[in-house]
């Protein structure tokens, strides 16, 4: 057996805590069964105490898997044994939660066999396996948020612990309301999703959808454990994740702007590449502020360029560099595509300004050290909210063009600014 695993499972699944789990869940749904009736039933009973065990207790559990060894001051000596990172990830994640799983499981019974009768044997197992899906993704996110939040070296474990927490549970009850959704689009005469010019049964695709999003939270716990175990990554499984996410996203753009009767002004192929570029922007600004932008790192980059070992820089860029060069590529082509309506100024504006708030980051990195992030993220608050508030207020909004994308002057000021704060950044580097 998994060492790790083995370990967390003494210390989390103990006998005393178990019994005490069932006899709290018996107790519980032997109180429902004598209630009045639409008091409480059994069944919206054992829902509740499921994402008590599964989401709220058990996101907990994941994000302090990691952070409570850090804690404790164990971390160090875990690292230096021969468990391997998948190893640790899944002795983790299944170990530390246990004790929620053991609570979560004698739930679904409850949950399930009146499930069965209202709705029939296969809807009631998609049911049940889109909770147990629900569950496993939400602690695995809130591990891969704990690991992210390693790296940046806060110090302030209890806060960061609650971050993940949130992580966790903001990812579960985002795909729940989407699955919870199905049946209103079937009130309304929708049960189907075109994704890619094809139709889908909106349950099944949100059920397959969670579950390739499931594999992408493991696959990205097995890498920032491998992080942390001082394993190189390489670049390509990053690059997988962003041609996924912009594939999936442009898929949407026939179905949305069906559903939502968005007037059909752009070209199919210009709105799919538009969804893409999207994903792909929101990435590179995500990962921008998560990951550590070391100087010294950075600086043996531009050193591996300039002895032209380009190849050997390319393995070991960062997610954030990465995301910044594929939305340039992106957006550059959307640029060559969309030339109606002034489209194409508004990506090369776009473009310019997200390379000024990429330099920002990096520089505010070296300003501020562990605080750089945040530092950078209130002054990009204050450019997109505060500067243009300020310059509407006095009567000012042709000056706008100076932070916001709105034509050929945005273009100019956002690459002149992007700039300006490229060659900051570079020098600061350089020091």
């Amino acid at each position: 057996m998994n060492p790790e695993l083995q370990r967390n499972l003494w210390l989390e699944a103990s006998p005393f805590r178990l019994i005490l789990i069932a006899g709290l869940l018996l107790l519980a749904f032997a109180a429902t069964s004598v209630a009045p009736l639409g008091f409480a039933t059994t069944s919206r009973t054992a829902l509740a105490l499921y994402w008590f065990f599964a989401v709220l207790w058990g996101t907990r559990s994941a994000g302090l898997s990691v952070v409570g060894e850090i804690r404790e001051r164990t971390w160090d000596g875990q690292k230096l044994s021969s468990i391997g990172p998948w190893e640790m990830v899944w002795g983790k994640l299944f170990g530390a939660t246990a004790a929620n799983w053991f609570g979560a499981l004698l739930c679904l019974p409850f949950l399930l066999i009146p499930a069965v009768g209202a709705m029939g044997l296969g809807p009631a197992l998609r049911y049940g396996l889109i909770l147990l899906t629900l569950g496993v993704f939400a602690q695995a996110v809130a591990l891969l948020s704990s690991l992210v939040l390693i790296r940046r070296n806060t110090g302030n474990w209890r806060l960061d612990t609650f971050l993940c927490q949130v992580a966790g549970i903001g990812a579960a009850f985002s795909y729940y309301s989407l699955w919870s959704s199905v049946s209103a689009f079937e009130r309304s005469g929708t049960s189907s999703l075109e994704w890619w010019g094809h139709s889908f049964n909106l349950g099944s695709f949100h059920l397959v959808s969670l579950l390739l999003f499931l594999a992408w939270a493991l696959v990205g716990c097995w890498r920032a454990m491998r992080t942390e175990l001082r394993f190189a990554n390489g670049p390509y499984v990053w690059l997988a994740y962003l041609l996924y996410s912009a594939v999936y996203s442009a898929g949407f753009e026939s179905w949305i702007g069906q559903r939502w009767s968005l007037p059909q002004t752009l070209d199919p192929a210009v709105a799919k590449l538009a969804y893409a570029g999207a994903t792909l922007l929101a990435a590179a600004y995500g990962m921008a502020f998560l990951e550590p932008k070391d100087p010294v790192r950075l600086r043996w980059l531009g050193e591996q360029v300039r002895g032209g070992r380009a190849y050997q820089a390319f393995l070991a860029m960062d997610c954030w560099m990465l995301s910044y060069v594929a939305t340039l590529l992106v957006g550059f082509l959307l640029a060559a595509l969309w030339m109606s309506g002034g489209g194409s100024l508004m990506v090369l504006a776009v473009l310019g300004f997200m390379t000024r708030d990429i330099a920002i980051f990096v520089l505010m990195q070296g300003q501020a050290g562990g605080k750089g992030d945040f530092a950078a993220l209130g002054l990009l608050g204050a450019l997109y909210l505060l500067v243009p508030t300020m310059l509407s207020g006095l009567n000012l909004r042709g000056l706008e063009f100076l932070v916001l994308p709105t034509g050929l002057f945005s273009v100019i000021a956002a690459w002149s600014e992007g700039a300006i704060c490229a060659y900051l950044a570079l020098k600061r580097i350089a020091r």
